[in-house]
Parts: structure tokens; sequence; C-alpha cells
């Protein structure tokens, strides 16, 4: 099962990464066509807001914040959605801003991510309005923002937001961290402590490392240290459960470019790897069988 991107710009990108094939799946363009929204039947959201390329004259350049761009961030999302398709028969929601980071940031408060234009508001709002609506028929889930750093340890970042210095914690002091983190409504149903749910072995970080992605945290780096380190931004914050937990949890990956993002073969092999990961890491914490909440929905019950 794949994914048929409709827009002429985005099907460039995509038949030259080998992508282009037949699928049931269509797209919803907003915005001028700067966002789109594949909707889904998982209860996964897949978003990519930095890995737009669109750089119209009529929309000025950001003065604030970081403009430069997550290279391949947008075609590394529409890997890993169709590498989950592949794996469990259904579609993760998928949402892309087409948008160069010059022009709007859709991780970062409507000011400051549109500097008050009202052409890259209208983006802004429609990348959150988009998120908004697969949450919605989701009801609950991931959500995941998707991200590219170019920090000097070629890392996989996961963002919880926890900062490097919270996850220097162990024990009792990391554990009172769980309901500030992006992973509250999860942290009270994994069989696992907090600390072994963002760094044992089953972590999404031990998981990735047991498939040769090195990644932070997880068993063999705890916590950044002196690194660099991104963990998680506006929309994993906004996007995490409330306070009346919805049954979301949220967080950001940062992928480095070297093996991760550089080629089309590097970015499937992590796609598929990742795909896995995911697969694994939710039936085991959230008790969210993908392959089974899908054919589950075919048949209008539950299993």
């Amino acid at each position: 099962m794949r994914y048929r991107i409709h827009s002429v710009f985005f099907a460039c990108l995509a038949f030259a990464s080998g992508l282009w094939a037949e699928t049931k799946v269509s797209s919803v363009f907003l915005a001028g066509r700067t966002v789109e929204y594949v909707p889904g039947t998982l209860p996964l959201i897949i978003a990519a807001p930095h890995g737009g390329q669109l750089e119209p004259a009529d929309i000025p350049d950001r003065k604030d914040g970081v403009t430069t761009r997550d290279a391949e961030t947008d075609l590394l999302a529409i890997e890993l959605a169709e590498a989950i398709a592949r794996r469990v028969g259904g579609q993760p929601h998928l949402v892309l801003c087409h948008l160069h980071r010059k022009k709007v940031d859709c991780n970062r408060d409507a000011l400051t991510g549109t500097g008050g234009n009202p052409k890259a508001l209208a983006t802004w709002r429609a990348f959150h309005e988009a998120i908004g609506k697969a949450r919605a028929a989701a009801g609950h889930g991931l959500f995941l923002d998707l991200h590219g750093h170019s920090h000097p340890a070629p890392k996989v970042e996961l963002g919880y937001l926890l900062s490097a210095e919270q996850l220097q914690e162990t024990g009792p002091p990391l554990s009172a961290l769980a309901q500030i983190s992006s992973l509250a409504s999860i942290a009270r149903t994994s069989p696992d402590s907090f600390e072994r749910l963002l760094r044992g072995p089953r972590s999404l970080g031990g998981l990735l490392e047991s498939a040769g992605y090195p990644s932070v945290p997880s068993p063999t780096s705890l916590s950044p240290v002196e690194e660099p380190y991104f963990r998680g931004g506006y929309n994993t914050a906004r996007y995490r459960s409330s306070g009346l937990d919805d049954g979301f949890f949220a967080l950001q990956i940062e992928c480095p470019r070297p093996g991760v993002r550089d080629t089309p073969e590097n970015r499937l092999r992590f796609a598929e790897t990742l795909a896995a990961v995911l697969e694994q890491w939710m039936a085991h914490h959230a008790g969210i069988r993908l392959g089974i909440t899908e054919r589950a929905g075919r048949k209008g019950g539950s299993e």
C-alpha cells in the first residue's frame, strides 16, 4: 500500500526518490498548496514542519529565529509513512509543510513562526489545523515531529521535553519528571519504569541502537552530557496529552544527515528500521498494536 502524492511539486520529489506508486490515499492541500495532509487510518501522526522548499517572493523572509531548512526531512517523513504502511497495512496521518523555513516555522508559536505576515500565517494555521483533524480522526496515539540536525555527534536525538540537565537525573528524581515529559500518558501505562521507558533496552533509543543507529537517550547514551541536544519544541509540547489526558503522547525525532538523510538508500533503510522500532515500542509501552488496530478498524470491531 503506497502513497500517491498529487501535487506537481511533490510528485517530482517523490519520483526522484523512487516513491511514486499507486495507492488509494489522496492528499488534501491547504493554504495555496503550501501544506499537505494525507489522512490516515492509524493512531499515529507524522509531521515534518521544516522540510519545505517553496520560497514565494510575495512572502518576506523571517527576520527572527532559525531559517535553515531541515533538508530531506519531508522525503524521510514520506518514506517512514510508506514503511509503516507496508508493515501493518494501514496509513499513518502525514502532515507536511512545503513552505521553506525562511518563510514560516510551524514549530514555533504563530507570531514567532510567521513574523505576522498574513500568508505565512495562513500556512501556519493550515498546518496545525491538519494536525487537529488527524488527532480527531485518530482519537489517541503518537504524534511524531520529524526534524534534522547537524550536531557533531551523528546520533538520533529523541526529544521528550526534558532538558539535557534533567536527563542526567536517575531514580526517583527522574521519575518525578514523567508528568512534564511528552510521554506522560504512556508513563502511566508502560510495564517499565519511567527511566527504562526513556533509555532502557526497550526504549526507543535502545531499540534504535540495537538496530545500528546510535541514539540519545539510550542505554549507552543516558543523557546528552555536554553535546548539543534538541529536547523537543513547540509542536511536541502542544500535541502531548493535555491535562485531561486525551490519550496522546508525543516526541521529536532529530535525525543526523550522515547515514540517515543523506541519500535515498539511507533514508529508506532508516525509515524501515524506524517503522519496525515504532511498532515494537508502541505495542510494549502503550499497548497499541498498529497492525491489529488497522485490521480491527476494517472489521468495525476490536480485538
